[in-house]
């Protein structure tokens, strides 16, 4: 039986322990040691995979605990900085590839990122589809300064990253930051000239509209 979600613990020291390590390459080692050495100490459901597997009670864990458990620390309320989330789906054959690509983009442009997690996601019906194919999904965590230089150094990671994307055939995750240019839309999804001209066509007084699509419908008028 899997309990019921529950207070999230120590979030004050698990806060301060995430901020400490956006401070460079020793206090994000720290972080990593505390994650993997003494966080487990603190949770009640803390065996490995392999005994998950061997001991068919080790150990029940619902698809909401892992997000409840880390929602109340990961508010950053500190001044001139934000933590964002980037995602991309890249076909499974190319999936060394764009970890490859995605090292060195990080290494060259001293991303300071916070967390970086891998799922498996499935084919996708949908007209604006971010997984026409099977493929994994690489979701970044990033730290980031809110002053000028902090955004354009962004939007430079984002289309670097976009294109790296693009070129193994894979696709990002369009609703969060709008760094991207109307060509890289395009190049990742190529049917969003369609999708435009149905919006036109089925709402052309614009009942339903947003930031996106004010942004880059124009482009393909």
């Amino acid at each position: 039986m899997i309990e019921p979600l529950g207070e999230v613990s120590a979030t004050k020291l698990r806060r301060f322990v995430l901020n400490f390590s956006k401070q460079g390459n020793i206090p994000m080692r720290i972080k990593w040691f505390a994650e993997k050495r003494i966080e487990p100490l603190m949770e009640s459901c803390s065996v490995t995979r392999a005994q998950a597997q061997s001991e068919g009670e080790a150990c029940l864990v619902s698809r909401n605990q892992p997000m409840h458990d880390s929602v109340q620390y990961l508010q950053n309320n500190l001044k001139n900085e934000t933590d964002i989330l980037h995602e991309y789906f890249i076909p499974r054959e190319n999936f060394i590839p764009f970890v490859d690509g995605l090292r060195a983009i990080v290494q060259e442009q001293g991303v300071n990122l916070l967390n970086a997690s891998v799922r498996v996601v499935y084919r996708e019906e949908n007209f604006l589809s971010y997984a026409p194919a099977d493929a994994f999904s690489v979701v970044l965590y990033i730290n980031q300064r809110m002053d000028d230089a902090g955004n354009e150094k962004m939007r430079t990671v984002t289309g670097a990253l976009i294109d790296l994307a693009t070129s193994l055939n894979g696709r990002f995750f369009l609703p969060y930051q709008l760094h991207y240019t109307p060509e890289q839309l395009e190049r990742s999804y190529p049917e969003i000239r369609a999708f435009f001209a149905a919006k036109r066509q089925y709402d052309p007084d614009l009942l339903l509209t947003n930031t996106w699509y004010e942004k880059y419908a124009p482009s393909f008028a």
